[in-house]
């Protein structure tokens, strides 16, 4: 989503209006949840592909993502070439 979103060049609003399309079946429930859930607590609602990115990424990424990608780019060899 991320490269189409800049290939296209969409502004936030769109890039969000099309990642919400392309959610498909756990994420688009999950997603529908989100939206009645911060409407009744009151929050406003998720308008922008960058906000939209940190909610899923605290959802569906495991606490220890950033420090396993660092451990696999730390730990990169070059093979005999």
């Amino acid at each position: 989503m991320k490269r189409i979103i800049e290939i296209k060049g969409y502004s936030g609003e769109k890039a969000f209006k099309l990642d919400v399309l392309k959610l498909k079946q756990y994420a688009s429930i999950w997603y529908e949840n989100l939206k009645r859930t911060r409407a009744m607590e009151g929050k406003s609602k998720i308008k922008t592909w960058v906000k939209l990115k940190k909610h899923m990424d605290k959802r569906f990424l495991p606490a220890t993502y950033q420090q396993e990608l660092y451990l696999k780019v730390t730990s990169l060899q070059q093979g005999c070439m």
